[in-house]
C-alpha cells in the first residue's frame, strides 16, 4: 500500500468463517424445476446462503446430490448440483470425496415418510431412515474425521390436508402447521435423539427449518402473505421466498451467528418479508437460541454461538503493525488463517 501522509492508525482484523457443505438433500433445498422458472436458482437454500455469507464478510461453498435416504445410502456420492453464482466444493469425477476439505454435511429426509418411527424400514425396503444415516455417516467420518453434521428439519407433504387442491384454506393451512410443528416436528427429534447416541463422538445438530417458517407464518403480518406466492404446490415446492427464509435459518445455524442486517433482499421475495427482514432475523435467532433437548443442550450449535452479527476480534496484542506511523508500507504479522482487515 502507498500512503502519501504519514498516520497514526488503530486496526480491526475479523475472522472469516468458511464453510464447505456437502448435501444430501432433495427439492425441499434445492428446487430446480419450477412451474414459473426463476432467473437464477432462487428456488434454493445454496443460492441465498451464498449471497448472505458475501455480505456477512465469510467464504461458503457448497455440492450436492439429489435422493432420498436409501438414495443417498449407496456410496460414494456423486455431486450432481451445479449453481450460477455458488462456488462448488467438490469435483466427484476427478477426485476422491476426502480432497475437498468439507466442513459439514448437510441431510434431510422425506418429507412424507413421518407417519411412523425412523427407526422402521421404509415399505418393502430393508433399510429404516435411521439406518441409512447411518451408513451414510459412517463413511463421511472415514473420509474426513472433523465433519459436523447437520440434520434439515424441512416441511410436510401438504397433501393430504387439502380437500379441494392447493393453495390451502385457512383452516388447512392452520392444521397443517400445526401438524409441522407438533408430530411431524416429534419425529425429527426422534430421529436426532438416534442419532446423537449412536455418534458421541461427534457433532450432530438439527436445524429446524420447517418449525421455524411455520411459526413464523402463522404471525402478523406475515400471516397475511397469499400462500400461493409462498409455495407453487401441494409437495409443497417453494417458491423464493420460503428458500430464502430456509437460506437465513441455516446460515445463522452453520455460522453461529446472526445473519447481515446489511443484506439488501432482493426484489423477488415478497415485499412484506423484505420490510421486516431485521425483525425475521431476530425472531429466528430467538428460535434457534432456545431450541434446546430435555437437557437444556442447545441442539442447532456446536458452540456458542457469536453474540449477535458481531465478528470475532483478534487482540492486537497478538499482531505486528509496523511501522505504526507508516509512511509507505504497513507489514503484517501472525495472522494464519483468512481475515478482513478494516
Amino acid at each position: 500500500m502507498i500512503i502519501n501522509n504519514s498516520f497514526l492508525f488503530s486496526i480491526s482484523i475479523i475472522a472469516q468463517k468458511k464453510v464447505s457443505t456437502y448435501i444430501f438433500g432433495h427439492s425441499l433445498i434445492h428446487h430446480e424445476y419450477q412451474v414459473n422458472p426463476t432467473p437464477s436458482q432462487e428456488t434454493s437454500v445454496p443460492h441465498w446462503f451464498y449471497f448472505l455469507a458475501k455480505e456477512g464478510g465469510n467464504d461458503y461453498s457448497v455440492s450436492g446430490q439429489y435422493g432420498f435416504l436409501p438414495q443417498h445410502a449407496n456410496l460414494p456420492p456423486s455431486a450432481n448440483w451445479g449453481f450460477d453464482y455458488v462456488p462448488g466444493a467438490w469435483d466427484s469425477e476427478n477426485e476422491p470425496f476426502s480432497d475437498a476439505n468439507f466442513s459439514n454435511i448437510l441431510i434431510t429426509p422425506g418429507n412424507f415418510i413421518q407417519w411412523q418411527s425412523p427407526k422402521i424400514n421404509y415399505p418393502s425396503e430393508n433399510i429404516s431412515p435411521f439406518t441409512a444415516t447411518n451408513t451414510i455417516f459412517d463413511w463421511c467420518i472415514l473420509q474426513e474425521d472433523s465433519l459436523t453434521f447437520y440434520i434439515y428439519e424441512n416441511w410436510p407433504d401438504m397433501g393430504s390436508f387439502l380437500e379441494n387442491g392447493f393453495p390451502p384454506t385457512s383452516t388447512e393451512w392452520k392444521n397443517y402447521n400445526n401438524y409441522l410443528n407438533t408430530g411431524f416436528h416429534n419425529w425429527f427429534l426422534e430421529y436426532h435423539d438416534l442419532l446423537i447416541t449412536n455418534f458421541p463422538n461427534i457433532c450432530v445438530r438439527m436445524i429446524p427449518v420447517g418449525p421455524i417458517i411455520g411459526k413464523l407464518l402463522m404471525q402478523e403480518p406475515y400471516n397475511q402473505i397469499p400462500i400461493d406466492s409462498l409455495y407453487e404446490d401441494d409437495a409443497p415446492h417453494g417458491k423464493p421466498s420460503i428458500y430464502f427464509l430456509a437460506s437465513l435459518i441455516t446460515y445463522m445455524a452453520m455460522y453461529n451467528e446472526k445473519a447481515p442486517s446489511t443484506f439488501q433482499v432482493d426484489p423477488i421475495i415478497n415485499n412484506i418479508l423484505s420490510d421486516n427482514y431485521q425483525s425475521i432475523i431476530d425472531f429466528i435467532w430467538n428460535e434457534l437460541n432456545n431450541f434446546n433437548d430435555s437437557f437444556n443442550i442447545n441442539r442447532v450449535f456446536c458452540s456458542p454461538p457469536t453474540n449477535g452479527s458481531d465478528k470475532q476480534f483478534f487482540n492486537e496484542s497478538n499482531i505486528s503493525l509496523t511501522p505504526n506511523p507508516v509512511h509507505d508500507l504497513l507489514r503484517i504479522q501472525n495472522i494464519d488463517n483468512p481475515h478482513k482487515i478494516e
